[in-house]
C-alpha cells in the first residue's frame, strides 16, 4: 500500500498528482495544487530535485511526507471505523490536509473543532454507564473557551498533528502572559488536552504523540489550602447565634460539612430520607458512588435542635460568602499565609472604554476566616482524622482512590505533628 506523487502532461508548471490504490476495487487520483517546475522534479524519488536553483525544495518535499502520512493513517481509521469509502475519498483527504476541509468533516482534521463536537455530545455520553455531571461538561466548555481564544490570538488553527511540545510552550506562554492564570488553572487544561488527546487516538485520528511527553505539562504551584482544627470547629458549634437565624443556619451547613467530608454539592441537598440507623447514605453528585457516613454527635444535636430536619439549603455562592462572616463573627482571625480570589484591574476606564476587571487568586497574609470556603470541609475532615484511623477508612467516605491524591489533601502543619507525637510519647 503506497502513495505515490507523479507529473503528467506537457504543462510548465505542472501540477503534482497523487495516486492511492489501497485494494484491486479501490484506485483514487487527484491534484494537489502543488505547481512546480517540471525539470525540478525526480520521478524516481518522487520529489523536487535537491537542487540550489529548486524552489521551496525543502518544504515542498516536507509536505509530500506529511501528506502521504495522512493518506496512509486517515485509510487505516477509515476502514476500521467503517467509513463510508466515495470516490471523493482522497480529494477529501487532500483538501483536508490544505485547509479545504468540508465543515462536516472539520472535528476530523482540526483540534478545537473536535473538543467542541465532544464538548456539545457530553450530555448524551455515559462515563462508568453514568452521565457525565454538568459540572464535568462546564469544565470541558472552559478548556474549550481557552482553546478558541489562543487561535484568536495567534490567528491559527490548530490540526492534531500540531498538538506537540512547541503548543505545549505556547499555550502555558499564552495562559500565563495573556490571560493571566497560574500554573494550578493552567494544569487543569493540560489534564483535559490530554485525555481529549486519548480518546481521539482511541478514535483513530491523527493526533501527535508528543501529548505523551512527559514535559507536555506545566508544574503546578504550592496550593495554600485552609483547614479548621478540632478546637476551632467546636469553638464554630458552640458559637450562639439563636439571635442570627441566617448564619446559625449557615454555621449548622458548615459543621455538617465538616463532620461527613462530603463536597458541597452532597452536604447541601442532604434530606431526612438521607439517614439511617445513625448513618447519613447518599450517592455522591460527582463521582456516582454510594457512601455510609455515621452521624457525628454534633450534627445529632443540630438534627434535635431542628426537630430532626436539616439545615435549609443556599446556594454554594451564598455559603463560601457567609461561612466567611460566620468564622469571623467566631473569631477565627488568625493572619495565615493563603489565596484568595481578589479584583484585578487591567486596564483603567477612560472615556472612549470602560474598566476592565479580571478576578485572580492572589497569595498573602490574610485574616484565616477570609480563606474559608465549602473546600475547608472536606480538608479538615480529612486532616482531623489521619493518624487516627487507617487512610483507607478517610479515604472510603471522601471517596478518594489514591494514597497520593489523599496525601495532598492532609494540611497538618509541622507543628502539629509534633505535638501528636510528643501526646504519643508523654502516654508511653
Amino acid at each position: 500500500m503506497k502513495v505515490n506523487f507523479i507529473i503528467k502532461g506537457k504543462n510548465n508548471p505542472t501540477n503534482i498528482i497523487c495516486r492511492f490504490k489501497p485494494t484491486q476495487i479501490n484506485d483514487f487520483t487527484c491534484t494537489t495544487n502543488i505547481w512546480i517546475k517540471r525539470e525540478d522534479w525526480n520521478n524516481t524519488k518522487q520529489q523536487l530535485r535537491l537542487k540550489a536553483t529548486t524552489q521551496n525544495k525543502d518544504l515542498i518535499n516536507s509536505k509530500l511526507k506529511e501528506l502521504e502520512s495522512l493518506i496512509l493513517d486517515t485509510w487505516m481509521s477509515d476502514m476500521l471505523n467503517k467509513e463510508n469509502i466515495s470516490k471523493d475519498w482522497l480529494k477529501n483527504v487532500v483538501s483536508s490536509f490544505f485547509g479545504k476541509t468540508s465543515s462536516s468533516k472539520l472535528h476530523k482534521v482540526y483540534f478545537v473543532d473536535w473538543v467542541k463536537k465532544f464538548t456539545e455530545e457530553s450530555p448524551k455520553r455515559l462515563y462508568k454507564g453514568k452521565p457525565i455531571t454538568e459540572k464535568t461538561i462546564q469544565n470541558y466548555k472552559i478548556v474549550l473557551l481557552r482553546l478558541q481564544k489562543f487561535e484568536d490570538y495567534t490567528k491559527t488553527k490548530i490540526r492534531f498533528e500540531n498538538i506537540d511540545l512547541s503548543f505545549c510552550r505556547n499555550f502555558i506562554l499564552y495562559c500565563r502572559e495573556i490571560e493571566n492564570l497560574n500554573n494550578n488553572s493552567i494544569g487543569s487544561y493540560f489534564a483535559r488536552i490530554k485525555m481529549f488527546c486519548k480518546i481521539i487516538e482511541i478514535e483513530g485520528l491523527p493526533i501527535n504523540p508528543q501529548y505523551k511527553h512527559s514535559e507536555f505539562t506545566i508544574t503546578g504551584n504550592k496550593t495554600y489550602d485552609t483547614y479548621l482544627n478540632e478546637n476551632e470547629i467546636c469553638t464554630i458549634y458552640n458559637y450562639d447565634f439563636s439571635s442570627f437565624e441566617r448564619l446559625d443556619n449557615v454555621r449548622d451547613l458548615f459543621i455538617i460539612g465538616l463532620r461527613t467530608g462530603l463536597r458541597i454539592s452532597d452536604f447541601l441537598k442532604l434530606k431526612r430520607t438521607n439517614i439511617k440507623d445513625g448513618f447519613f447514605e447518599i450517592e455522591t453528585s460527582k463521582t456516582g458512588e454510594f457512601v455510609k457516613i455515621p452521624i457525628h454527635n454534633q450534627v445529632q444535636k443540630i438534627l434535635l435542635k431542628r426537630n430532626g430536619n436539616l439545615p435549609y439549603s443556599i446556594s454554594e455562592q451564598k455559603f463560601n460568602k457567609h461561612v466567611k462572616e460566620v468564622c469571623e463573627k467566631v473569631g477565627i482571625d488568625e493572619m495565615i499565609e493563603g489565596a484568595k480570589t481578589v479584583r484585578v484591574v487591567i486596564k483603567e476606564k477612560t472615556e472612549e472604554s470602560p474598566e476592565e476587571v479580571i478576578h485572580r487568586k492572589q497569595i498573602g497574609i490574610y485574616p484565616k476566616y477570609e480563606l474559608i470556603s465549602s473546600h475547608t470541609c472536606r480538608r479538615s475532615f480529612a486532616t482531623n482524622l489521619y493518624g487516627r484511623i487507617p487512610n483507607r477508612t478517610i479515604m472510603a467516605i471522601t471517596g478518594h482512590r489514591s494514597e497520593k491524591v489523599f496525601e495532598s489533601y492532609i494540611k497538618t502543619t509541622k507543628h502539629e505533628h509534633a505535638e501528636r507525637l510528643k501526646n504519643l510519647w508523654e502516654v508511653h
